[in-house]
């Protein structure tokens, strides 16, 4: 576990944003998915709805080569490989309380952390001595603001990111940020999320426009 926490806490010294144009396309894919039901696991098969991962997974696979499948489920394992980009300095990890959202950029992966242990995986990161862990993840858009998963609302969400730290209690937060888009530890060719549902819906006639 030592040897794991130690490769999780590993910085990079240059944390380069998304070229303009791959920020844009991730930001876009992130906001179809607004008013979609939270569902924890869900990964929008069939009726299924996403959780907060799969939005991240949604989003960036469509600027990546490879499937969402190809994204590791545990965060530890994401940042020791670098999959979802490099830790920001001065953002990985930084406390609510000093947070400057100005610095987060389009693209930006956050990740929400708290004192509380997840049996599955180490802990990610130790700020002030105290242990931390993740426990919910979402898409940076720019101005203070972010898309995610919410549990608490039970539906995709756009909105700003300090308010819903300080609302629900998280003491801190740790972003990462790619170069030129995510690059999973494994690549796999897969259908992308949601993709298979669409095909498999039934055509209603007459029903009308959908709100």
């Amino acid at each position: 576990m030592t040897r794991a926490l130690t490769l999780c806490v590993i910085v990079a010294t240059n944390a380069w944003a998304l070229p303009p144009e791959k920020a844009k396309k991730a930001v876009a894919a992130a906001r179809e998915l607004v008013g979609k039901t939270y569902e924890l696991g869900g990964r929008l098969r069939g009726a299924e709805g996403i959780d907060c991962q799969g939005v991240v997974f949604y989003a960036l696979e469509r600027i990546a080569s490879c499937g969402w499948k190809s994204f590791s489920v545990n965060p530890t394992e994401s940042v020791r490989f670098h999959e979802l980009g490099e830790g920001v300095p001065g953002l990985f990890p930084v406390p609510t309380g000093e947070l400057d959202p100005s610095l987060i950029q389009p693209g930006d992966v956050i990740m929400l952390l708290a004192p509380v242990e997840n049996p599955a995986e180490p802990s990610m990161v130790t700020l002030g001595g105290e242990r931390l862990w993740v426990w919910h993840v979402g898409l940076a858009i720019g101005d203070g603001k972010w898309i995610n998963a919410d549990p608490f609302t039970a539906q995709v969400t756009e909105g700003d990111l300090l308010p819903y730290l300080r609302e629900h209690e998280y003491p801190s937060i740790a972003v990462t940020r790619m170069a030129k888009g995510p690059k999973p530890h494994r690549c796999r060719q897969n259908a992308p999320m949601g993709t298979a549902a669409k095909r498999a819906a039934p055509t209603v006639i007459g029903s009308g426009p959908k709100p």
